[in-house]
C-alpha cells in the first residue's frame, strides 16, 4: 500500500514549521520543504534525520521540494556532514521544478563525493513512481549486500 503523502503532510506529525520530516518504517524519510529553511529548522530537521537515520542499513528520502525556495547554507553544509555518515540506498525527489532539482542535485552530488557507495538520485513525477522507483532500488541494494 502507498503511504498518501498528501496526509502525512497535512498532519501535525513531523511538523517543523512550514516542513515536514516524517520517517515511514522500515525505511523512508519523506520531507517537503515549503517556502524558506531557517538555520533552527534545518537543524530540526537533520537531527531528525540522524537520530532515526543512523540505525537503517538501507536509508531512502523521499523529497517533495516542488515549493522550495530556500535551504540555509548551515543547514545544507550540516546535511551533507550527516547524510556522509549513513547507509542511504537512494533519493527520490518529487515533482521538482528546475531550481529544486539543481538544489538537490547540489546536497546529494557534495553527499556523493564522501561515499564509497554512491547514492543514486532519481527524479519523478507521481507517488506511484516514487516509490516504484523506491522498491527497485531496495531490492538491489539489499540484494548487492547479501553478497
Amino acid at each position: 500500500m502507498i503511504p498518501n503523502l498528501a496526509e502525512i503532510a497535512a498532519s501535525d506529525e513531523g511538523k517543523i514549521g512550514k516542513h515536514t520530516n516524517r520517517f515511514i518504517p522500515p525505511d523512508v524519510f519523506y520531507l517537503k520543504i515549503v517556502g524558506d529553511m531557517t538555520d533552527e529548522e534545518g537543524k530540526e530537521v537533520n537531527d531528525g534525520h540522524w537520530n532515526i537515520g543512523k540505525d537503517v542499513d538501507g536509508l531512502f528520502f523521499l523529497c517533495d521540494i516542488a515549493e522550495l525556495e530556500s535551504v540555509s547554507p548551515m543547514t545544507r553544509k550540516q546535511a551533507v556532514e550527516i547524510q556522509k555518515k549513513m547507509a542511504i540506498a537512494g533519493a527520490v525527489v518529487l515533482k521538482a521544478p528546475l531550481k529544486a532539482r539543481i538544489f538537490a542535485k547540489l546536497i546529494l552530488t557534495a553527499t556523493n563525493m564522501f561515499k564509497s557507495e554512491k547514492m543514486p538520485v532519481m527524479f519523478v513525477d507521481t507517488i506511484e513512481e516514487a516509490w516504484a522507483a523506491i522498491e527497485k532500488r531496495r531490492v538491489e541494494y539489499h540484494s548487492r549486500k547479501k553478497t
